[in-house]
């Protein structure tokens, strides 16, 4: 009976083994640190940091900015002992490049980051960099696969975890727990998780998509997309194809309606996820970690004719997201409320520095175009400024709509001021170079007063030449590697 029990003991070792070897497998050690050398006026007060961006989420599909049906109770909570800001926006609504707005405080012209395949500049830092050199552990685990190591979001952390196939929300918590196992009773950690749920293709658990559209039956009932990973083509249904789902769907209004609640199934499906991990950060460091809540960029879900996707247009389906900041109760900053303010990601490196209490002395943060939002924790309202986006270059050009040029000069821009929104068209003939909307009384932007508010329409206008100004005439593009295109494939970007 000995030899038996070894074997099975053996046996026992070597799966253990392979597990420890598959689980780490994803995980991609970046290169060294990049930005030795930053001098600190102040070294902080030692809080941790839990960074939660969500791939795709609406800021209106979040319950606690309206959504009518609760399917966010983990982000509603969160809001409501924390700070929500209801109108936040991304500088441009792709994956790499707005999540590289968001770790340097910079607009695209400024990272180098104009293409899903892009690489940050050398001459800017990341939070991460900066958090790493005054003594936080660092480390990520993103579940979309575009966020690949070398690519300079990486930089500053000591693990950067990725893999090639999705994880849902629960398997995207179920590693982050682990991950945080590594943090327990050590010195402070800045963690950045990223899900992707609510990104194509729409796959969410049956029970959710009944639950919130019971009465459906008919096409894409479970779910719309002919594979749940995605690939190609496939992240859309093969009898619609992605052209025809996106930039000339067809479907009749009650089909759309479903598949808007199968994109909301999920939303709460993430949420769940979220709501797990929430619990765990609670339990395991109880107050003595910031928490910020956010996305990359929204999904246009049929608005002005654009269906299921994002980065074409900069419309607010695709800039508004979620931005919720939760501080500790012993923080002298702690407040709890909604700010109804336009604000960007750029501006949550600058934030979380403040509310870490962490300044920098050398000179390496001059390149921040972001402001700290300090201001609304301290009982003041700053006045408006303007704030800017731009879109992708798309993967389908001949269908979209108004755009001449389909290089990096020729990207829609647009500016927001006091409530305002302008967006350009480069190289348009007159008629058509601008449109101009009134966000509070249109927020779908369905009224264009261009012709109408001249005053209006020129302000912003100098606004949006001041930023091009900022900007070199000449930008180089870089193609896509092979591998690039692998990876845009099996997101549903290309076929």
């Amino acid at each position: 009976m000995g030899r038996p029990k070894r074997i099975v003991s053996l046996c026992a070792a070597l799966y253990i083994l392979l597990a420890v070897v598959v689980y780490f497998s994803f995980l991609k050690p970046p290169k060294p640190h990049y930005t030795k050398g930053i001098k600190f006026k102040t070294k902080g007060n030692g809080l941790s940091v839990l960074l939660i961006t969500v791939d795709a989420l609406r800021a209106d599909h979040v319950s606690a900015n309206g959504y009518p049906q609760k399917i966010t109770p983990g982000i509603d909570g969160l809001a409501s002992t924390g700070l929500n800001f209801t109108r936040a926006v991304t500088p441009i609504p792709r994956t790499t490049q707005s999540l590289a707005c968001l770790l340097t405080g910079c607009y695209p012209y400024k990272t180098k980051v104009r293409a899903l395949w892009g690489t940050l500049s050398s001459e800017v830092v990341t939070l991460t960099e900066v958090l790493r050199n005054v003594g936080y552990q660092t480390a990520s685990l993103l579940a979309n696969n575009v966020l690949v190591p070398g690519r300079g979001l990486d930089r500053g952390f000591e693990l950067f975890g990725s893999r090639s196939k999705r994880w849902d929300a629960m398997e995207a918590t179920g590693e982050a727990l682990q991950f945080l196992d590594r943090f327990k009773g050590k010195k402070p950690f800045f963690f950045w998780i990223h899900y992707i749920d609510p990104h194509m293709p729409y796959f969410p658990p049956e029970t959710i998509s009944r639950e919130l559209d019971p009465e459906y039956r008919g096409r894409y009932e479970t779910h719309f997309g002919e594979s749940k990973a995605g690939v190609g083509e496939r992240a859309y249904p093969l009898d619609l194809g992605k052209e025809r789902a996106v930039y000339r769907n067809d479907l009749d209004e009650s089909t759309n309606q479903h598949i808007r609640r199968l994109y909301a199934a999920e939303v709460k499906f993430a949420d769940q996820g979220i709501r797990k991990l929430l619990g765990e950060v609670a339990r395991r460091f109880g107050d003595d970690v910031i928490i910020v809540l956010t996305a990359d960029h929204g999904e246009s879900l049929g608005e002005h004719d654009y269906f299921y996707e994002h980065g074409d247009y900069i419309y607010n389906a695709q800039l508004r997201v979620p931005l919720v900041f939760r501080i500790p109760p012993k923080h002298k900053l702690h407040a709890a409320g909604k700010v109804d303010d336009w604000v960007s990601l750029i501006d949550v490196f600058p934030t979380i520095l403040d509310l870490l209490e962490i300044e920098v002395s050398s000179g390496h943060l001059r390149h921040l175009d972001g402001v700290s939002l300090i201001p609304y924790w301290e009982g003041r309202k700053p006045g408006p400024r303007p704030l800017f986006s731009e879109s992708d270059d798309s993967f389908y050009a001949q269908s979209i709509k108004r755009r001449i040029r389909h290089d990096i000069p020729g990207r829609f821009r647009s500016v927001i001021f006091d409530g305002w929104k302008l967006i350009w068209t480069p190289f348009q003939q007159p008629g058509m170079l601008y449109e101009l909307y009134d966000l509070e009384s249109d927020p779908e932007e369905l009224r264009d007063l261009y012709g109408v508010e001249s005053a209006r329409a020129q302000a912003l206008e100098k606004h949006l030449q001041q930023w091009m100004s900022l900007q070199s005439a000449g930008v180089e593009q870089t193609p896509p590697t092979e591998k690039d295109l692998e990876i845009l494939r099996s997101l549903g970007y290309v076929k």
